[in-house]
């Protein structure tokens, strides 16, 4: 740590936020939203803060913004000179009952936090383009490093109590799973080439290898994030995944997908049961019911599609012979893509709202529980409109449609925090430090994209 760092540890609250120990209200919050800035703006510009001084500036405005808790401050900041002693003892007044203590305040009191995220869609469009191009021009090599610009863009604009999240991935793990990835894509492609029965075969083979490459993708993401400097983890294991990917995927296919809900709620439950911020755990308590209703509309809907075009099919073949059908019949396939773009959309918007809001509704950290309200006829709209944006651009508008779809997101989730999430941060911390870092295997592989 710098002298800087160290000075600025050092000096009171006021001077922290750069304020005036006269200042009101309104200006603390003015001066907490400048500090904020000053520390997006380093960060972005690739000049990554002290934790420890974000974490000051945060402790400031806790206690200025708090009229009890700056009063105390003030007092501890000007101490009232001690009483003067005199010899002769005046007369000791009549005895008066104590008045009563006030209660402290209840250390399991809940009250929410919001996220945020503060990025911008310009300011990513600027990581965006450079990304693309140079993956173009190095033939996709660059996708590791353009990924791990993106992570921490994303990341450390996403903000929870005014402190942001953090990505320490590194391109080389990156680059190495993706090189499994396509090595593994060209094997199957050769063995389809090959013969019908050796890419039967090489399927197969390939099974078992699925959730192997996920457990440590998994762990690669968690063990890459953090929060105000304290690591997240991954404990799940190859059978548990074996039991996910190959049981409960090959169940999803067999029933043509009606056990598609049971897949997506183990999916989610693998995943966020076994995730540990510092030492506790994530817990999932989604039912397999709350699932099934989500999915129950978008299913209706492509039933009556498919009915639609198997009607449209066997027309075609009836009245081959009858020009005028034919030519409605052509039309009515040539609006097929529309159809895709249109479900893509509304109804994957749709799945994707309810179930973030069932999840997230479900699932606590410790004795935290988050809170998810997205719109769903907001989410859609806003996705609608992306599409059509990113149409009408060529593309262009890709980076601004996911920044806007991070804030939305950001702005609808919230955790209910019993008691102090500084108390319990600092207690992950301390038994972070005294358990050692259990994940000490090197998380040397990432397939995700």
């Amino acid at each position: 740590m710098t002298g800087g760092n160290m000075a600025a540890l050092e000096a009171t609250f006021y001077e922290v936020l750069g304020i005036e120990p006269g200042a009101t209200l309104a200006e603390i919050k003015s001066a907490y939203g400048h500090q904020l800035k000053h520390f997006r703006e380093r960060i972005n510009a690739q000049d990554r803060p002290d934790p420890a001084l974000l974490d000051r500036v945060h402790e400031a405005f806790s206690t200025l913004g708090d009229p009890l808790a700056r009063q105390a401050y003030d007092a501890s900041l000007n101490p009232e000179p001690a009483p003067v002693v005199i010899e002769t003892a005046p007369p000791a007044p009549p005895s008066i009952p104590a008045a009563p203590a006030t209660p402290a305040a209840d250390a399991d009191e809940i009250h929410e936090e919001n996220f945020s995220f503060t990025g911008d869609g310009g300011e990513y469009f600027r990581i965006w383009i450079v990304n693309l191009l140079l993956s173009i021009v190095t033939l996709g090599i660059y996708s590791a490093w353009a990924k791990v610009r993106r992570e921490q863009y994303f990341h450390r604009n996403l903000l929870l109590d005014g402190s942001g999240f953090d990505y320490h991935g590194l391109p080389i793990p990156i680059l190495k799973g993706r090189i499994v990835a396509f090595l593994l894509l060209v094997g199957l492609s050769t063995a389809q080439n090959i013969s019908p029965l050796l890419y039967g075969v090489a399927l197969l083979l390939l099974l078992p290898v699925v959730p192997w490459l996920a457990v440590k993708a998994f762990r690669f993401r968690a063990h890459n994030t953090s929060y105000r400097g304290l690591r997240f983890s991954f404990h799940g294991t190859y059978r548990q995944a074996l039991t996910v990917f190959i049981g409960y995927g090959l169940l999803a296919m067999i029933t043509f997908w009606l056990a598609f809900p049971l897949f997506y709620r183990q999916l989610r439950k693998f995943v966020l049961d076994n995730t540990r911020f510092g030492s506790t755990p994530f817990e999932c308590a989604v039912t397999i019911g709350a699932i099934y209703r989500i999915f129950l509309f978008p299913a209706l809907i492509m039933l009556l599609l498919m009915v639609g075009l198997i009607i449209v099919v066997i027309s075609a073949f009836a009245g081959r012979e009858n020009p005028l059908l034919m030519m409605l019949l052509g039309a009515a396939f040539m609006l097929i893509p529309l159809l895709l773009i249109s479900i893509q959309a509304l109804l994957v918007p749709y799945v994707q709202a309810r179930t973030a809001n069932a999840v997230w509704n479900s699932t606590s950290l410790g004795p935290h529980a988050f809170i998810s309200r997205l719109p769903i006829g907001g989410y859609i709209g806003l996705t609608v409109v992306n599409w059509l944006a990113i149409i009408g651009t060529l593309g262009l508008f890709i980076p601004w449609a996911r920044v806007r779809v991070a804030r939305y997101r950001a702005e609808h989730l919230a955790i209910a925090v019993s008691g102090s999430l500084d108390d319990f941060l600092a207690a992950e911390a301390t038994a972070a430090s005294a358990l050692g870092d259990e994940t000490a295997e090197m998380f040397d592989l990432d397939i995700g994209l």
